[in-house]
């Protein structure tokens, strides 16, 4: 059984990992198995999948027996194939430090039991022109530290401290989950029939209510290519709940949190004035206003309907447009703010390569460094 399951799910729309199976082909010493789910056969062909064993003979390909229905489904498909202690998901075009199954190790030897291992992972967006896009801010810090599973509860489900959503490291995106958890996640899945477009936000929503203990890393581990939110065409709308993802990205997640409560036959409130605030963030990273005004309005109309409107009020959001860059340089207390395209670093594998060279290395965190 290997150590680690890399797990790359690649949709329709997406590419061949080649570039990020390149990368981790430079580690070969790394208990791991690569696996790459096609969404189909025809994906498969198109992009050539079944010749990435010739570029690291870790990679398995994973084809589903029938047609996966959504994403959630998809990430189903890798999850069951993988034979491993620990499982993450990345896209095809992220990055991935193929030395943060030493953490995992690490961890697992100081703490005991854990359940899942989060970092800070970076996001980046392919699409940002060079002196048109902010500053990326790394951690100085490297420090792993076991995180309280009620103060994790909190900041996702109570959206404590979030922006337009929660804040919370855990899940299997980006994350690291151990076998036993993601078996019991993927089945509770299943189970209640869920098929939706952002599945990283389900497995977050589960991987904290079903698991016990978390640990953090403060050092970068991965790196995300991230695009703008694009609703669904077709979105899980529930009749007993007005908020979903076909309204923005924040009403999607708390779809899944009121899901996940109804399961446990509890109401889920969201703690309404932060849940609202997330809205209103939700709405103002629009910069064209039809679409933030749009966006506005269906907003409100969920928030009318939802507890009679009591908390509609509290909706207020205000049309800012483009948000100022931020530019600045150097170190910022426990941040390094580094320009995004550093050494002409066009995409999450590029950017992470370079910068890599800033990072303490994993093998000091882990011989160094206690929990």
């Amino acid at each position: 059984m290997a150590g680690l399951s890399l797990i790359i799910p690649v949709e329709t729309h997406e590419n061949r990992p080649e570039t990020l199976i390149r990368a981790l082909a430079g580690k070969p010493g790394i208990d791991m198995e690569i696996l790459v789910v096609p969404a189909s056969a025809a994906v498969a062909d198109r992009e050539d999948l079944a010749s990435l064993p010739e570029i690291d003979r870790r990679v398995r390909l994973v084809l589903p027996v029938e047609a996966v229905a959504s994403p959630l489904s998809l990430w189903g498909v890798g999850i069951d194939a993988a034979r491993s202690d620990w499982l993450t998901v990345v896209r095809p075009d992220d990055i991935f430090e193929p030395e943060t199954l030493a953490v995992a190790n690490f961890v697992r030897a100081k703490l005991g039991t854990v359940d899942s291992i989060g970092w800070n992972a970076l996001q980046i967006n392919p699409g940002a022109e060079p002196g048109k896009s902010s500053s990326v801010a790394i951690p100085t810090k490297h420090d792993i530290v076991e995180l309280n599973k009620t103060d994790m509860l909190k900041a996702f489900y109570l959206w404590e401290g979030s922006a337009n959503v929660p804040k919370v490291p855990f899940g299997i995106y980006h994350a690291i989950i151990s076998r036993e958890l993601a078996v019991t996640v993927l089945g509770s899945i299943r189970a209640a029939g869920r098929e939706h477009h952002i599945p990283q936000w389900e497995w977050a929503a589960r991987t904290v209510l079903m698991g016990e203990k978390f640990a953090f890393c403060s050092r970068p581990l991965s790196v995300m290519n991230t695009r703008p939110y694009v609703t669904p065409s077709q979105p899980l709308v529930r009749a007993d709940f007005p908020l979903h993802a076909g309204i923005g990205l924040t009403a999607g997640i708390a779809e899944i949190q009121f899901s996940a409560f109804a399961e446990m036959g509890a109401l889920w409130t969201g703690a309404q004035e932060n849940f609202v605030r997330a809205t209103v963030i939700d709405c103002m990273f629009e910069t064209e206003p039809q679409v933030f005004n749009d966006k506005c309005n269906a907003y409100y109309r969920a928030l009318m309907m939802w507890e009679g409107g009591a908390h509609a009020s509290l909706f207020r959001p205000q049309f800012a447009g483009e948000r100022p860059l931020d530019k600045r340089r150097g170190l910022h207390g426990n941040l390094l703010m580094i320009d995004r395209h550093i050494a002409g670093a066009r995409n999450a594998q590029e950017f992470y390569t370079i910068i890599r060279n800033f990072l303490v290395p994993v093998g000091i965190i882990c011989g160094a460094q206690a929990v």
